[in-house]
């Protein structure tokens, strides 16, 4: 059976079915370094900017949140699952101030200061009239997580808070099959963003997923099973540069 033939027909089967898969632990990762080319550019793209807006679309459990806030940002991570947002703030040693988010069907969670955020709910959603416009996306197997069904659904929600001169980091596998993750070409780039941003191809690298570890931070991290998987895969980044 195909991935298209395992995927539901409607947009609230796949959100469901990606609960489903959180429940079961498949997206339960724990994580304790940053996303290798968003170190070795992040500097590189931004010109060093300080104390930027930073949204991280459907994030899990990526410890490049806590890498975003510990050099001066202010971040904003979403994703589905409210089991991703209390990992992440107990990892990083946060006491949440929860609060309802009825926009997106689910709730916000933040830290005292205000400079952590993590929303939990529908990102299809996700607008600015949460948290205003961004200065930088870090989109790490987002779009290419998304079923292609729903793509504008999520171009729609990351466009719109895009603010002047945002840049994007966009991270995909470097192949792909008929479902997600997806690859995407230069051109079909273009195509998404190009009215808007121009691309730039960075960069990409081979991500070993032995180095993923699910368990939760207090205890013994085991490594994940991913005998199901290819474990290790090629991911490819680009860099969009919004023109204003």
């Amino acid at each position: 059976m195909s991935q298209e033939d395992r995927v539901p027909d409607t947009p609230d089967g796949r959100i469901n079915d990606w609960l489903k898969g959180w429940d079961q632990g498949h997206w339960d990762f724990t994580f304790t370094e940053p996303g290798q080319n968003l170190a070795k550019y992040f500097e590189k793209v931004t010109d060093g900017r300080k104390g930027m807006k930073v949204l991280v679309p459907l994030c899990a459990t990526t410890f490049d949140l806590i890498w975003f806030c510990e050099r001066g940002h202010t971040v904003v991570g979403a994703d589905l699952a409210e089991s991703a947002a209390q990992r992440i703030f107990k990892q990083y040693k946060q006491k949440p101030i929860i609060e309802d988010a009825p926009s997106i069907n689910g709730k916000l969670y933040k830290n005292a200061s205000g400079n952590f955020k993590f929303y939990v709910g529908n990102f299809f959603r996700f607008n600015e009239n949460l948290e205003g416009k961004f200065d930088f996306v870090w989109d790490a197997g987002a779009m290419c997580a998304v079923d292609e069904r729903d793509r504008d659904e999520y171009m729609k929600a990351v466009r719109g808070v895009m603010g002047p001169k945002c840049i994007t980091m966009l991270e995909f596998p470097k192949k792909g099959g008929s479902g997600a993750p997806y690859h995407f070409s230069e051109g079909q780039l273009k195509e998404l963003y190009g009215d808007i941003c121009d691309v730039e191809y960075l960069d990409e690298y081979v991500y070993d997923f032995t180095e993923a570890h699910g368990g939760d931070t207090d205890k013994d991290a085991m490594p994940q099973d991913f005998t199901e998987y290819d474990v290790k895969v090629s991911l490819q980044t680009y860099c969009l540069r919004k023109r204003n």
